[in-house]
């Protein structure tokens, strides 16, 4: 059972010189000041200022954000697809789950090396950075962690590749690829600043 007592009005101190009844009792037409507080929007706050917090980006670790995006721990924003233009897949590759870009591809110049090999890595990363895009359109861009993140996730993904190959020469050829792609995005990450490409 649920008991609530009345509000209990402040006393006055014993010293107080009007202790009458009348000046106990409360004027109705005089309401406190503290009880009117001015509105945390003035008339010169935009719209936009209004519900920036609401659609910003998670707030936190965006290097750990940025991988549960692209592992499928955490869904798509709801207005990807929207802003984007396509809606994330889901693969299982040997190392885990990845998110896929269906439009991306290895975008290598001249179409050197093992470009088709290293796709679904490819697709994962651009994922990644439409993510960039998408919170950097909303106002409220992801840290340089978050571009880091999905670097590495790239990295890991070709070199997981290379390592699964059969036959030491397998191996040795697609692990340079992969470290010539890999050095190649990071420095290309480093030149924009770790920041939405």
């Amino acid at each position: 059972m649920l008991v609530r007592n009345a509000p209990v009005s402040a006393r006055r101190p014993a010293n107080s010189p009007s202790e009458s009844p009348a000046a106990e009792k409360p004027n109705a037409a005089a309401v406190p000041a503290a009880i009117h507080q001015k509105d945390s929007f003035s008339n010169t706050t935009t719209a936009l200022q209004r519900t920036a917090k609401v659609g910003a980006a998670p707030a936190g670790d965006h290097g750990k954000l940025m991988m549960e995006y692209l592992t499928g721990a955490r869904p798509p924003p709801a207005d990807f697809e929207q802003v984007i233009g396509y809606k994330p897949y889901a693969i299982q590759t040997p190392h885990g789950q990845r998110m896929q870009d269906p439009l991306g591809y290895a975008s290598v110049p001249l179409k050197i090396g093992p470009d088709k090999e290293f796709d679904p890595a490819a697709k994962t990363h651009d994922y990644g950075y439409d993510l960039l895009r998408y919170f950097e359109k909303k106002g409220t861009p992801l840290g340089p962690d978050a571009r880091k993140a999905a670097d590495a996730l790239f990295r890991k993904d070709m070199f997981d590749y290379a390592n699964d190959q059969k036959g030491a020469l397998s191996r040795f050829k697609y692990r340079s690829w992969a470290q010539i792609y890999a050095t190649a995005v990071e420095l290309n990450s480093v030149r924009q600043g770790h920041g939405p490409p």
